[in-house]
């Protein structure tokens, strides 16, 4: 059977937790079937509210994908209107040129209930399916707030080979870790082309949710998406090359344990990717912050009030983040130069 991935104390207090949560949130967001499921797809993305200029970026690398077939991208906001900002909203509608959006915001239990238990698994369920709720076509994708395509065909050609492969869940590689296997042919959620009107149909929305089962033996512990695809519904793969796609693994659920100041946050974390986001959305203002903040001299800034070790983080670590942005930059300017290149410097330079 191998090395489980739990204990059976772990396993059993994750369990109860995770049933407590479950019940929780149940009542948060709930969908019908769909009657008359239109033609083409729809991209989901779960949006946090204090990160407007992230969500800039995003919105300007999508404008750059073919997308014959896409009829709108809906945004769950986990916030107010207010609390994302009306210029942030606008400036989305400008950067968009004619792309449609539509922004979903929590209600206020929403807000609540999410904001008592602040994870940010939650925060990406819910946002999720308030998206699937929402959506009008049979097919969608989960886009990643955190994720900036870089090839113009990946939308158009994942839905092409979503309905040409007949089956419902489509994504860039098979799911491993947490007890799941390869042979289990469960595939990732983040970029995952979908059969919406199969999941409306088939499933509530909180059988979608982090849950944790036992299957053969292991001790399992699923992530969002993946209790469902176990229990129904055909899954396959098709690889994303890393050079199509910057992805900062895990940032956004670092956003949140970081300012909620739990210190899961690794010490290797992507959070300093932030600033060059919200650079990318047309706000340079962090990015440059913290860059005056390591030239002085400081090796811990002030990163949304609270400490953050830039020496800590290890040069294998660093050198990665500037691949990532070299790639971006190549996509969008070239290369590398001026302020993005002196950020990237001042971060190395930390140690």
């Amino acid at each position: 059977m191998g090395s489980q991935p739990h204990t059976l104390t772990q396993y059993v207090r994750k369990t109860i937790a995770r049933r407590g949560m479950a019940a929780m949130i149940a009542p948060l967001v709930s969908w019908e079937p769909m009657q008359q499921p239109g033609e083409g797809y729809s991209l989901l993305i779960g949006c946090n509210r204090n990160l407007g200029p992230m969500l800039l970026a995003n919105l300007r690398l999508l404008t750059r994908q073919k997308r014959t077939n896409c009829k709108e991208v809906i945004l769950a906001i986990d916030g107010t209107e207010a609390e994302l900002g009306l210029k942030i909203k606008q400036r989305a509608v400008d950067v968009c040129e004619g792309m449609p959006i539509r922004f979903v915001h929590y209600s206020s239990k929403q807000i609540s209930v999410t904001r008592m238990v602040d994870w940010g698994w939650i925060y990406a369920w819910l946002s999720w399916c308030i998206g699937i709720r929402e959506c009008k076509t049979r097919y969608a994708m989960l886009h990643d707030f955190d994720a900036l395509l870089l090839n113009p065909d990946v939308l158009e050609e994942r839905y092409a080979q979503v309905q040409q492969r007949g089956v419902e869940f489509l994504g860039i590689a098979h799911h491993t870790g947490g007890g799941v296997v390869e042979d289990d042919r469960l595939v990732r959620t983040f970029e995952l082309m979908f059969d919406c009107a199969f999941v409306r149909k088939t499933f509530k929305p909180i059988e979608l949710f982090n849950t944790m089962k036992s299957i053969a033996g292991r001790r399992v512990e699923f992530d969002t998406f993946l209790n469902a695809q176990h229990r129904a519904g055909k899954t396959s793969v098709m690889p994303l090359a890393e050079e199509e796609m910057v992805h900062p693994s895990q940032m956004i659920c670092q956003y949140v344990d970081f300012n909620a100041q739990r210190g899961r946050v690794p010490t290797n974390n992507n959070l300093l990717m932030i600033p060059y986001y919200e650079h990318i959305g047309g706000d340079s203002g962090l990015m440059q912050d913290i860059t005056r903040q390591l030239v002085s001299g400081k090796k811990v800034v002030s990163l949304w009030g609270k400490p953050l070790d830039v020496a800590a983080i290890s040069a294998l670590h660093k050198q990665w983040m500037r691949k990532q942005m070299m790639r971006m930059e190549k996509t969008l300017h070239g290369g590398m130069a001026g302020e993005v290149a002196a950020y990237m410097d001042a971060v190395d330079a930390a140690s």
